[in-house]
Formats: C-alpha cells, sequence, structure tokens
C-alpha cells in the first residue's frame, strides 16, 4: 500500500536476531509486496552490511542511523521525522519489530478500518506470541500449544483462523497511527523519553487521549480481524543498564504529564497495577 510507511529501529544482537528479522522482511514483502520501511540502524551490522542483508526483499528501505543504538524512542521518533520530512503524502505510519511474521492482508485490513473509523488516532491487531499468548485479550493464559513458526503457510492459516469481528480494548505492537496526528502529538517526545526503553508507549498513548479529549474516555483499541505474531522477545531487556534507563523515561514520564498523566494511564490499562503503585510512592515523597 503507496500511502503506508513501516518503521523500526532496527537493533541485532546475533545471528539468532538476523533470522529472525529475515522471516519478518519475506513476510511483509509477500503481504505487502514493494512496501516502504524507514528502518533506523541501531546496531550488530554497519550500514553497508545491512544494505547487503536487505537487498534481495521486495521492499523499499530508507536506512536512518548509524548503527548505534540511541533507544527505541529516539529511533522512533527520527523515523516518523525522516517520513515527515521526505514522504510528506504518505497517510498512516506503522511500527514493526524484527520478531514479528504478518499474514497477507493484515495492513491493508487495519487501513479500511481507520478509514471507516475516521476519528481513531491509532488501531492495533490482536498478536500471538510465542508463548502461545493471544492479545490482548488472553495476557498470561496458554491458549495455543503448538506454533508453527516460521513455516509461512502454516502460520497464515492459524493467524487466519484466530481472527473476528470484534474491537477490544487494548494495545499491542504492531501499530497502525494515522500520520497527521501522530505529528500533531509530536510522536515520542524525546526531551522526556531520554532513556533507550520504557514508558514511550505510556508517553504517546497520554498525547492521543488527551488530543481526542477526556471527555471521549478516548482507550487504545485492537481491531480483532486481524492478527499477526509477535514473538515479543523483550530482545532489549537483555542490555545493560536496562532498569537505569526505565527509570530515566518513567522520570520523564512524570516530568511530561504529572500525577495526572498517571492517573489517566489506571483508567487504560485497567487491570494493571503498575501505575497505582507510582503514584502511591510518588505521593508518599510529598
Amino acid at each position: 500500500m503507496r500511502y503506508v510507511v513501516h518503521t523500526i529501529p532496527f537493533l541485532t544482537r546475533n545471528e539468532d536476531d538476523l533470522t529472525l528479522a529475515d522471516i519478518c522482511f519475506r513476510s511483509l514483502a509477500n503481504s505487502s509486496p514493494g512496501a516502504s520501511v524507514v528502518l533506523y540502524n541501531q546496531g550488530f551490522l554497519t550500514n553497508g552490511e545491512l544494505r547487503e542483508f536487505l537487498k534481495d526483499y521486495q521492499l523499499r528501505f530508507h536506512i536512518i542511523g548509524e548503527g548505534k543504538n540511541v533507544g527505541i524512542a529516539q529511533g522512533r521518533m527520527a523515523c516518523f521525522q525522516y517520513i515527515w520530512s521526505y514522504l510528506p503524502n504518505i497517510k498512516y505510519i506503522s511500527e514493526i519489530h524484527v520478531d514479528m511474521f504478518f499474514p497477507k492482508g493484515w495492513v491493508k485490513a487495519l487501513v479500511d478500518f481507520m478509514d471507516e473509523n475516521k476519528d481513531e488516532p491509532m488501531i492495533c491487531p490482536g498478536i500471538l506470541t510465542s508463548r502461545g499468548e493471544l492479545h490482548p485479550e488472553d495476557k498470561g493464559k496458554r491458549a495455543i500449544t503448538e506454533i508453527p513458526f516460521p513455516d509461512p503457510t502454516k502460520m497464515s492459516s492459524l493467524l487466519f483462523n484466530l481472527t473476528s469481528d470484534k474491537v477490544l480494548e487494548g494495545f499491542v505492537h504492531p501499530v497502525l497511527h494515522r500520520s497527521e496526528v501522530l505529528q500533531a502529538v509530536d510522536g515520542y517526545d524525546t526531551r522526556f523519553l531520554k532513556g533507550k526503553q520504557g514508558y514511550e508507549d505510556d508517553s504517546l498513548l497520554l498525547g492521543y487521549r488527551y488530543y481526542i479529549g477526556l471527555k471521549n474516555n478516548w482507550k487504545p483499541k485492537c481491531f480483532m480481524g486481524v492478527r499477526v505474531y509477535h514473538a515479543t522477545l523483550a530482545q532489549r531487556t537483555s542490555l545493560d543498564n536496562i532498569q537505569q534507563e526505565f527509570d530515566k523515561n518513567l522520570q520523564g514520564l512524570v516530568y511530561q504529564y504529572g500525577v495526572k498523566g498517571l492517573q489517566e494511564l489506571t483508567q487504560i490499562y485497567k487491570d494493571n497495577q503498575h501505575f497505582k503503585m507510582v503514584i502511591e510512592h510518588l505521593l508518599g515523597q510529598i
């Protein structure tokens, strides 16, 4: 689809990660031949090595970055800014990861949903994880015991059989953004998100919630007519000093939105006690 660009902060640590990336890009090319991908190179391969790795996929790659891990928010935001500067007519921007498998038609179905629901700033599909969990509806519950990854035919069939016509509250990756709204809320504000990982999604969801208006009680949604495989390997959590990086972004989130913002996140994540605990900790310091 010519009016969708996919973005990815491309961090690989070893050959196993490159194998996942190969499966990801092959499935993306099979589902959307000739699709555009803005890729921020965050390490393991040089830009020259990365170009060689990517040359045989039927995708249009735009490589930015120099092989340094600048973090998720910084990498994603650089991808967004590249699109807004050089591909200004793009209507939708997706965020993808190297540990994903995409079935045919996934992006068209999400675009059709957004075209029909013009007040929505973004939409997610449902996902199947490597643990056999179905998100957003069954986190923590192993619903699928045998996952035929990486067989593309069997994976596509399984993912199709796990779809429905429902729309559920929830947030997962991949996610498809309406570009003009993403730009209006300034994407990931890296003035506050200085850590390499953590809370960047929460910051963006709050931006959307305030943009749409609190009176509308907006929450992120998943269109279950699409199911994508996302292994959710959390590769970045294996990096050095990761807790310090999380703490930096939590501090930035509080500076950006205050306790009121954290209270709004407790409305978005009804079943998650984390932000309630953070609020109690902050209030206990007063």
